[in-house]
């Protein structure tokens, strides 16, 4: 079987992260028209809630509310998350870099008002980033 090219691998990864359980749980907080920037291995993706789907593909949205910088490790280490506390334990492991070589560092572009319209406040809360 050939080995995937990284932006395919990258794509399948959040995917199964944002789109399976136990991820779709936490972007459950999140309202349609919430958009994010995901930047892993420097391939930007865009991620945008659809019609209560956090829809991906690949290419930076022009105006993202949060960018997410992450490597493929860290993608790979979310995706064997089997329950919704191992989602928001492996993240904030990423976050602060005590685990292995995963990484996650993410920078909020949005407005306050947009922030709370738009679900991410408790969804900041749910991931222990409040």
């Amino acid at each position: 079987m050939a080995k995937k090219k990284p932006p395919e691998e990258a794509i399948d990864l959040l995917l199964e992260i944002f789109q399976e359980y136990p991820g779709s749980q936490v972007v459950g907080y999140l309202k349609d028209g919430a958009c994010l920037q995901a930047t892993v291995d420097g391939q930007p993706f865009g991620l945008e809630k659809t019609d209560g789907v956090l829809m991906i593909s690949e290419g930076a949205p022009e105006f993202p509310d949060i960018t997410v910088n992450l490597n493929l490790e860290a993608c790979q280490y979310l995706a064997g998350c089997k329950e919704l506390e191992d989602v928001v334990a492996r993240t904030r492991e990423c976050i602060h870099g005590t685990h292995g070589n995963c990484t996650i560092a993410y920078s909020i572009d949005a407005s306050p008002p947009r922030m709370l319209l738009k679900g991410y406040l408790d969804f900041a809360r749910k991931m222990g980033l409040l």
